[in-house]
């Protein structure tokens, strides 16, 4: 029996639960950034009892994925990285917020 093969099962499998696990991580920081529009990568993890990295990591990704947007400020003299939700209509075309404008419910 090939030994690699068992392995890289075994990876394949490990990455499969990385995935997984971050696909959920992402999911449980965006119902705090819900909750909390605004807040800094510093008080997300507070909030959530993560690590700093662990929610920028997460940030990144639900960021490339458009569901959320980033800007940079200053408190207390320090830079911070500010985190907010993506509003639903932003997701639409101007046609299709017009439509929606017009429909009759």
């Amino acid at each position: 029996m090939d030994p690699v093969k068992p392995m890289a099962s075994g990876m394949r499998a490990a990455r499969d639960v990385r995935v997984r696990e971050g696909l959920d991580t992402d999911y449980e920081l965006y119902r705090v950034i819900n909750k909390k529009p605004g807040a800094s990568v510093y008080e997300l993890a507070k909030e959530l009892g993560w690590s700093s990295g662990k929610v920028y990591g997460s940030v990144r990704r639900l960021e490339k994925d458009s569901w959320i947007r980033t800007e940079k400020a200053e408190r207390d003299g320090r830079s911070v990285l500010k985190v907010k939700p993506v509003e639903w209509f932003e997701f639409l075309t101007p046609a299709e917020i017009e439509e929606f404008k017009n429909t009759d419910f």
